[in-house]
Formats: structure tokens, sequence, C-alpha cells
């Protein structure tokens, strides 16, 4: 319509839902199930075949999936999780208690106090030894074993051995490198061994592996 020269326009306000409205209508929803989850937000761990079919409902410009939880356990994974730490358990290695005057304090006074711990009645201790040789001594007052290429005479430490006489039994007459780096590689053997040399493992004097 034309008034003159000039135009006449005609402008429309457009008003949102109401903020209470809104409010109203969400607070009915919600009183009449037992939970509410935004869209897309459900947890597939929750999911039972007891539940009813989620529901989509839209308030003002809000969009929900309703859902029945009320029929809905807690997830079965808790208590499979308390179980897996329960099974879960260091790994500790068995040690024998010390018998009186068998401590590591009374191994070192021996080494201190002992003339000959390695049994060498006069020998030298970086003599070579075969490994022939090594497995002769296993019994009495002369087992050896072989750690890192030195040999050493280890009857003394028997009874001074954490782990017991029965377990560093399985290292005599025998290369027991790998035992000892198996159960305790940090130990500095060389120091708590030291008057126990007997020698240097001779290399060349081992058999060669047959072609």
């Amino acid at each position: 319509m034309m008034f003159g020269s000039l135009d006449l326009f005609l402008f429309y306000k457009v008003v949102p839902p109401d903020d209470s409205e809104v409010a109203v209508e969400a607070k009915h929803l919600a009183s009449r199930v037992d939970g509410i989850t935004l869209k897309n937000g459900l947890d597939p761990q929750t999911k039972s075949l007891n539940q009813v079919p989620p529901k989509e409902k839209t308030v003002g410009s809000l969009s929900f999936t309703v859902t029945d939880s009320s029929s809905s356990s807690k997830p079965s994974n808790e208590s499979s999780s308390s179980e897996i730490l329960k099974a879960r358990k260091p790994i500790t290695r068995t040690k024998v208690p010390f018998e009186k005057g068998y401590s590591q304090m009374d191994w070192l006074k021996l080494t201190r106090t002992h003339p000959d711990l390695a049994g060498l009645k006069g020998e030298s201790n970086r003599r070579l030894i075969s490994m022939d040789e090594v497995k002769k001594h296993k019994t009495g007052d002369s087992m050896w074993t072989v750690l890192k290429g030195r040999v050493y005479n280890i009857s003394p430490y028997m009874n001074f051995h954490p782990g017991g006489v029965d377990m560093l039994m399985k290292a005599v007459g025998r290369d027991g490198t790998f035992l000892f780096n198996k159960y305790h590689a940090w130990v500095s053997y060389d120091i708590l061994l030291e008057k126990c040399l007997v020698g240097v493992l001779d290399d060349t004097k081992a058999k060669k592996p047959e072609a």
C-alpha cells in the first residue's frame, strides 16, 4: 500500500516460548519417568532386556531421549574389575629365615677373618680353570660355580644365602650366571664373593660343538 511517496512496512515480532512454560513442561516430564538422558547419551553397558524402548521428547528447543531405568542394575563390569584387582598380587621371592649366626652381617665378618674361604691352599686365584674342572667340584667344602666368567667356591656361603641352600645348589658345578641374573642381577656378587674367588674360566678349553 502506498501513502504518498513513503512505503509502509509491517514488522512482526516472533516471540519464543516463555522460559517458565518450558521449565514447567520439562518438570512434568521428569516426574513421569525415572530418568532422563540427553539424546544419543545412552551407555550401552546399562541396557537390559527388561528396559522399555527409549522415547524421544521435545521441550521448546531441547530434544530428549526418555528411558525407564528403574529395572536396570549396576554394570556387571564392577564385580569383574574387583575380581581382577584381587587376582593381581605382586610376585614375591621366597626367603628362608636366617639361622642364628648366618645373617649377611655375619657373612661380612667371616670374609674379614677367615684366611681361606676359597680353599685355594696357597694357589693363585688368577689361574685359568676349565669347565670340566668346575663340574668336578660339587660336594663338601668345594662347591664351584661360574658367574660371568669367574669361578667361585660357594660352599662357605651356602648357609648365608637368603634364598636357601636348595636354590644355591642349582648353580653348583655349572655356569650359574643365568640363574643369578634371573633372581638378583642387582647384587654385587664380585664384592659379596670376593674371598671365594678360585680363578677365571678358560673358554679356550671348552668343548667345541660337533659338526
